[in-house]
């Protein structure tokens, strides 16, 4: 198997990585296979779908509408926050720990890694389709791990 560690600074909630995944398959020559990316992140996901501006803002406004960053009180009590962010409950997290029950939640609806097929070395993806790393919490340095089977 080969693999590569590829660190990642991100500003935004999509960043492309899609050069990237061909670039692994070429600098590997991978010829007939597969490209996995995995990202270890629990606030993290990845996606394959088309860069097309106004369709990230309607992924963009379909999470704000999920998983508000805020969200409306509910129940008898009036609860206005996500129990994951009820730090002085949580026996297992420093006193520090982030407020991001919305981004744990919103990681949901992305997986932890994709795959991407290799035919005659070249990466078999859409016309449209370009491979997106998803930061659900501020913007931080982040891992991604890059790995392959051939097949022949």
């Amino acid at each position: 198997m080969k693999y590569k560690e590829k660190k990642i600074n991100t500003t935004k909630l999509f960043t492309i990585i899609t050069d990237d995944v061909k670039e692994f398959a070429v600098n590997n020559e991978i010829k007939n296979g597969v490209v996995e990316i995995f990202t270890p992140h629990t606030t993290t996901g990845l996606m394959i779908t088309e860069n097309e501006l106004l369709h990230l803002v309607d992924v963009r406004f379909f999470l704000d509408k999920i998983a508000p960053f805020r969200k409306e009180a509910e129940g008898p009590h009036g609860n206005v926050k996500y129990l994951h962010d009820l730090i002085s409950l949580r026996n297992d997290v420093p006193e520090e720990e982030p407020v991001n029950g919305h981004s744990h939640i919103r990681r949901l609806f992305f997986d932890a890694s994709v795959r991407i097929p290799v035919i005659n070395g070249k990466c078999y993806l859409g016309d449209w389709s370009d491979v997106f790393f998803i930061e659900l919490d501020p913007g931080r340095e982040r891992t991604i791990l890059l790995y392959s089977a051939e097949t022949s």
